[in-house]
C-alpha cells in the first residue's frame, strides 16, 4: 500500500473547515503574508522566463484546499493574476482525501486537477515549470523524509529535461512564536488557531534554520541527476505569525498578530506600547540574534512617541501604524529561519 492510499490520521478530519473559513483571511494574511508569497512565486516564474503570455505548468505539493491555485490566479487591487487561468495547467497533490475532495469542489476549472498522493512516492505525470508549496507542507516530514521528497522532485526535473523552479516552504526554527523551543528541531505542533469549526491538528513537525535546510537540499541533489543553478530564501511573518495570536508555545509573546489586526478593525482596543518587541539575546545563532535585534529597532521606531493608552489612536492614525508595521513585515526576513515560515526557491535543471 502506498502512502497516499493509507487513511489519514483522525486529527486531519474537518481541517478543511479552517482553510475555507472567511475569518482565516484576516488583514495580516491579506496585506502581508499573501503578498510575500505572491512575490516569491513571481520571482520563481521570472527566473524561468515564464512571465509573458505562454503556458505555465504547476505541480502544487501539499495543495490542501487549493490556496496555491488562488495565489496564482487571483487578482489583487494592485496587480493582475500571476498566471491567467487560461495559461495555467495546475495539478494539486495532497495526501489527505478530505483536502482533495474539498479542493475539487472548490476549484472548478478545466485547467486544474487534484490528485491524492504523496510527494515521496511517484509524482503525477507531466512536465512542470514550477513545483510549488505553500502552507509549510514539507514540515510534516522528518528531515530524512524531506531529503527523499526533494530528491523525488529533483529527479523528475532531471528526467523531464526542462529547467524548473522548486519552492520549499517549511516552518522557521527561530520564530518568536516558539522561543522556548528554539533548542528543538522537531516537536508536537498544535494548530490551535483553527477557524471555522475544524478539529485542531496536533502532530510532530520539523522546524528549519537556513543551514539545516541547505543541508537537506544538498543531500537531496545527490543522485538526482539535477543541478541547482540558483537558491534563494526568505522568512515570512517575523512577528505576526498565527501563534503570536494564540500564545500556545510562548505565552509571554506579545499578541502581535491580534494587535495589528485590531489596528485596522477595532483600534480602540489597542494600546500601542503593547506592540513593542524585545528581541531574544540568547538561544539562537549569532546571525539570527543580530538580525532580530535590527528588526526590533526598526519595528519599535514606528511606535516611538505614540500615546501609551488604549484608544489613543483614531482610525486614520491606527491604520497608518498598521500599514507601516505590515510594510516592514512585507520586506520579509533574509531566510535565516526567523519567521513563521522559511521559504526557499531552487532553480534546477538536468546536470
Amino acid at each position: 500500500m502506498s502512502r497516499s492510499e493509507q487513511a489519514p490520521a483522525p486529527s486531519y478530519r474537518g481541517a478543511s473547515a479552517h482553510y475555507l473559513s472567511p475569518s482565516r483571511r484576516d488583514p495580516v494574511k491579506i496585506l502581508s503574508e499573501e503578498p510575500v508569497t505572491r512575490r516569491v512565486i513571481a520571482a520563481a516564474l521570472a527566473a524561468l522566463g515564464r512571465t509573458g503570455d505562454g503556458p505555465v505548468s504547476v505541480l502544487d505539493v501539499g495543495s490542501g484546499t487549493a490556496d496555491g491555485y488562488a495565489l496564482l490566479t487571483r487578482s489583487t487591487p494592485d496587480a493582475p493574476p500571476l498566471v491567467a487561468p487560461e495559461r495555467l495547467t495546475y495539478v494539486g497533490l495532497d495526501v489527505d482525501p478530505e483536502m482533495v475532495r474539498t479542493a475539487r469542489a472548490t476549484v472548478v476549472s478545466p485547467s486544474a486537477s487534484f490528485v491524492l498522493g504523496d510527494v515521496r512516492d511517484r509524482l503525477p505525470d507531466g512536465v512542470f515549470d514550477l513545483y510549488l508549496s505553500c502552507g509549510v507542507p514539507y514540515s510534516h516530514l522528518t528531515r530524512d523524509e524531506l531529503v527523499v521528497a526533494l530528491r523525488s522532485v529533483l529527479t523528475a526535473v532531471a528526467a523531464r529535461g526542462r529547467r524548473a523552479a522548486v519552492i520549499v516552504d517549511v516552518l522557521g526554527r527561530y520564530s518568536v512564536e516558539w522561543r522556548p523551543r528554539w533548542d528543538r528541531e522537531r516537536w508536537d505542533y498544535a494548530m490551535s488557531f483553527f477557524a471555522g469549526g475544524g478539529d485542531a491538528i496536533s502532530e510532530p513537525m520539523t522546524f528549519y534554520s537556513r543551514p539545516a535546510l541547505d543541508a537537506v537540499v544538498d543531500a537531496a541533489r545527490e543522485g538526482s541527476g539535477a543541478r541547482i543553478v540558483a537558491r534563494t530564501a526568505v522568512d515570512r511573518s517575523v512577528l505576526v505569525g498565527r501563534h503570536t495570536a494564540t500564545g500556545t508555545f510562548h505565552p509571554q509573546v506579545p499578541r502581535f498578530r491580534t494587535l495589528v489586526n485590531d489596528l485596522l478593525r477595532d483600534p480602540g482596543r489597542v494600546r500601542p506600547a503593547d506592540l513593542r518587541f524585545t528581541p531574544a539575546t540568547d538561544g539562537a545563532p549569532a546571525d539570527v540574534l543580530a538580525w532580530l535585534g535590527r528588526f526590533a529597532t526598526r519595528w519599535n521606531r514606528l511606535l516611538a512617541g505614540l500615546p501609551d493608552r488604549a484608544g489613543a489612536l483614531d482610525d486614520a492614525a491606527a491604520a497608518r501604524l498598521a500599514h507601516a508595521l505590515l510594510d516592514l513585515e512585507r520586506e520579509a526576513g533574509p531566510g535565516l529561519g526567523v519567521g513563521h515560515s522559511l521559504t526557499m526557491t531552487l532553480v534546477a535543471e538536468r546536470a
